[in-house]
């Protein structure tokens, strides 16, 4: 049997009093340290001793600690039991009596903020991969609820991107308690001992060991083309759950028409159809879940308008510069209609335009109820399709 045992590495470099509670409470138990990896601490087995340890700075490569240093340390009392990451010279002692090794507590402050630099550029790049891979899905809190991902990979993605924040904030945070603990030495006041770290030790005990597999799942993530759902491609515009082209008596060119149904990764649905012959008429449906149609309804009213301003000014400044270089201009003033409101639960907006060319109007109907929301839009007809939206409010309510 092995006389060695490793446990893991519970607490970061900078955390000296939580590190050196855990080497205490671990001579307890009767595993005295010996080395110290990445990932793991060596202890050797033995009997439970009550002991002191404490963790000092000074040049540690591959454990070549100096001579003169051990020897201090041996003069009061301490003996050196190793490195702890190679940032620091763990020391321990069994005798009660023996006095502090911190005889000045501010010298420690410039080799902890060195440790503070580097949680700090830990934390920067671990909040930078999290953002290259949140745009990478989508770049939206809109797209966790709408997202059209299959299953497995929605789940894998959304685990990645959380591990990318835990990560980011448990380095800030450690970054913060080194600043904290560098305030207090500048001030001359002890490194804290004694204390219980039990949540703490938890934590860290988790997420350090997983940081390097969190980044090469990243990796991964990033490597993986986006496992979509499949849009479904539909021939027969009559299986729609709206109105098209034939319910209004124009014809169209069934080989330039598109269809397709859409199924979200929590079962929202949504239609399109595009349809191109007497008009050109498109419809957009959604049903899933009302915020989503509340904010997806909202965003393209707020579109149509700045689209409905913007060709208008453009279309009223064109004229205006042409009258002012004599030209001659026609009387007529391009059409405007745009209304909102709601009615019986429903919200409706409605936009007629004829800014590019007079005489050619586009129309737009957007109707939102509860959790559904449809648009459409129609050119090239000289009928009012305002007249239609008690048929579509009719249509979102009988829906199912």
């Amino acid at each position: 049997m092995s006389k060695y045992v490793r446990r893991i590495i519970p607490f970061g470099s900078g955390d000296i009093p939580a590190v050196q509670r855990w080497l205490e409470d671990m001579a307890e138990k009767g595993l005295l340290f010996k080395e110290c990896g990445l990932l793991f601490a060596k202890f050797t087995k033995g009997e439970p001793k009550k002991m002191r340890y404490r963790l000092d700075f000074c040049d540690v490569v591959a454990c070549d600690i100096p001579d003169e240093k051990k020897e201090l340390y041996e003069q009061s009392g301490w003996q050196v039991a190793g490195d702890y990451n190679s940032d620091l010279v763990v020391v321990c002692t069994d005798e009660p009596d023996a006095p502090e090794i911190y005889t000045e507590p501010e010298l420690l402050v410039k080799p902890l903020k060195k440790i503070m630099y580097k949680y700090m550029a830990f934390t920067i790049a671990f909040a930078i991969i999290f953002l290259i891979a949140f745009e990478r899905f989508g770049g939206s809190v809109l797209t966790f609820i709408t997202a059209c991902y299959t299953l497995p990979y929605y789940v894998f993605s959304c685990l990645v991107l959380l591990l990318l924040v835990i990560e980011t904030l448990f380095n800030a945070v450690r970054c913060c308690r080194l600043a904290v603990m560098a305030r207090r030495l500048k001030k001359g006041k002890d490194i804290p001992t004694g204390e219980r770290y039990g949540f703490r030790r938890a934590v860290g005990k988790a997420l350090i060991p997983i940081a390097v597999p969190v980044i090469i799942a990243w990796v991964v993530f990033m490597l993986l083309p986006a496992d979509l759902i499949e849009d479904r491609h539909i021939s027969d515009p009559s299986t729609l759950p709206f109105p098209t082209c034939e319910d209004f008596g124009w014809s169209y060119n069934s080989e330039l028409m598109f269809a397709y149904e859409s199924t979200g990764t929590f079962g929202s649905k949504s239609y399109t159809l595009g349809q191109n012959g007497d008009v050109s008429f498109r419809t957009d449906y959604y049903e899933g879940l009302s915020a989503i149609a509340k904010r997806a309804s909202e965003e393209r009213i707020e579109q149509l308008k700045i689209y409905d301003e913007q060709g208008y000014n453009s279309v009223m400044q064109g004229r205006a510069e042409a009258e002012s270089r004599g030209y001659e201009v026609t009387k007529e003033i391009p059409t405007r209609i745009i209304y909102e409101y709601d009615i019986d639960g429903a919200h409706v907006f409605y936009l007629c335009g004829d800014h590019r060319i007079v005489g050619f109007h586009r129309q737009y109907i957007i109707v939102r109820y509860e959790n559904k929301y449809i648009e459409v839009s129609c050119e090239s007809t000289d009928m009012y399709f305002g007249e239609q939206i008690p048929r579509y409010i009719s249509l979102l309510k009988g829906a199912k």
